[in-house]
């Protein structure tokens, strides 16, 4: 037979699930709030700051369904 799924019923892992869904609203906000205060002033040529940017960007979008 093969395993198709399984599911972990830890409770732990639940709370901690509930929470950060819970959380996720403040953390895009609070994200796009420091993109719009840093993101202008970073240096153009520094490509970790870049990146970092990008991916913020990336995780909003998705978070919104974009």
């Amino acid at each position: 037979y093969w395993t198709v799924a399984e599911v972990n019923n830890r409770r732990d892992e639940r709370e901690a699930n509930a929470r950060l869904i819970a959380a996720a609203p403040d953390l895009i906000e609070a994200l796009e709030y420091a993109l719009s205060m840093w993101g202008d002033y970073l240096p153009a040529g520094n490509s970790n700051a870049m990146k970092a940017i990008k991916q913020a960007r990336l995780a909003i979008d998705k978070a919104k369904g974009k």
